[in-house]
């Protein structure tokens, strides 16, 4: 939550957090079943920015970004105790509680005290859309394979209670994404969008967690199937054989 006192005037201390994310241990939880995530846009989408994500898993760089926020290892000099962060869950689930052991484990290793906290789901999106949490984990499906569907959640125009959740506000970023937005031709409209995405990379309004896997089964006399992440209305297509 970019709202809150403690992240959101400090980057290097969301930076750290990034760092300090163990991608690779979490990708190996989820059984491969996730890929690697290094900003907001997944791959074979319109406008992603393929470079290498600045502030991926190195506990060495967590360590020093958190000396350059005011943490040195993770000690809160107001405090003299380590920082203490809340994270807001809306699943009670074995998988969620799990996965967020793990979370909980990357962060103490450069001297976070992570504290999860469990809801049912309205009570997660009241807490989310009013601002209260301090961070939350929630995911989101693209609509459509193009940079706009996922760089909307930074939009300022967009904050809670509507999908920027994060209450991310950049004027930079904004007139990048209006422009975006207005451009006449794709070209124009990706090096914008890929702009875009190297802004919000830097800022860390986000742990980027992981891109999720999607999985089919598809019996051999199903006609026409082809896979696809936006499958909306490919089922006219579809026929059995022999028919």
């Amino acid at each position: 939550n970019m709202a809150d006192p403690v992240l959101g005037p400090n980057r290097a201390l969301r930076q750290a957090l990034n760092c300090a994310f163990d991608s690779g241990a979490w990708v190996r939880f989820f059984n491969n079943r996730a890929v690697v995530c290094d900003g907001p846009v997944p791959p074979g989408t319109a406008g992603r920015l393929e470079e290498p994500f600045p502030h991926g898993f190195d506990l060495g760089r967590a360590r020093a970004l958190l000396r350059e926020a005011g943490y040195p290892d993770g000690i809160d000099p107001k405090t003299g105790r380590r920082l203490e962060l809340t994270l807001d869950l809306g699943r009670t689930s074995q998988d969620i509680r799990e996965s967020t052991e793990l979370m909980v484990s990357f962060m103490a290793r450069v001297g976070i005290a992570l504290r999860p906290q469990y809801h049912n789901w309205p009570t997660f999106l009241k807490r989310v859309s009013g601002r209260q949490s301090q961070m939350f984990r929630i995911g989101w499906v693209g609509d459509y394979p193009d940079a706009e569907n996922f760089l909307q959640l930074f939009y300022s125009k967009n904050v809670s209670p509507g999908p920027n959740r994060t209450n991310f506000v950049s004027p930079a970023f904004d007139a990048l994404y209006e422009a975006a937005c207005a451009a006449s031709g794709e070209e124009e409209r990706n090096a914008h969008w890929r702009q875009a995405q190297a802004l919000v990379r830097e800022e860390c309004p986000w742990i980027f967690l992981h891109f999720q896997k999607a999985y089919s089964l598809c019996h051999a006399r199903v006609l026409n199937y082809v896979p696809s992440d936006f499958p909306y209305g490919s089922e006219k297509y579809l026929r059995a054989a022999g028919e």
